[in-house]
């Protein structure tokens, strides 16, 4: 019985030294390694680098700096807004929504193209929410704002 098991061994011994061997020849190619695998988890991107070219839903609506301004059927002169998917349109001026990068739920970065009577330039606007998401803050030319939504009537 001892005697099998020492032939065997032998035999397998033999048999691995002639690959080996095999090996060190110059005229063979190395074998070709399995592609690496991707991880089986996908990795969900931080906040900060998801990327759209919509405005989020809780941004979007009609925002003014007073109650009077949301009631009045022409603009009064103070702040009034209304953000849509794409665009944000002010009393006499627009901006086309180029590409959103949401920082928070309660923070985006805009980019938009700003239209004053014809004269459009690239600009980077930041939205911030408060909490309720009844108050938007924003800066428009140098001058920063505070809007409140507008009752929906």
């Amino acid at each position: 019985m001892k005697r099998a098991s020492i032939l065997s061994m032998a035999g397998t011994l033999a048999a691995s030294m002639l690959v080996l061997a095999s090996c060190d020849r110059d005229d063979q190619k190395p074998a070709a390694q399995p592609a690496p695998q991707a991880p089986s988890q996908s990795v969900a991107p931080t906040v900060s680098e998801v990327m759209t070219t919509a405005v989020p839903q809780a941004f979007r609506g009609v925002w003014a700096s007073d109650l009077d301004e949301c009631a009045a059927e022409d603009s009064t002169g103070k702040m009034s807004l209304t953000i849509g998917a794409e665009s944000i349109t002010y009393s006499e001026t627009s901006d086309a929504v180029i590409a959103v990068n949401e920082i928070t739920p309660e923070s985006v970065r805009l980019t938009v193209d700003h239209d004053n009577d014809g004269d459009v330039r690239r600009l980077e606007r930041t939205l911030t929410l408060s909490h309720d998401r009844q108050t938007l803050s924003f800066n428009y030319g140098d001058d920063p704002h505070v809007v409140i939504r507008c009752p929906q009537g």
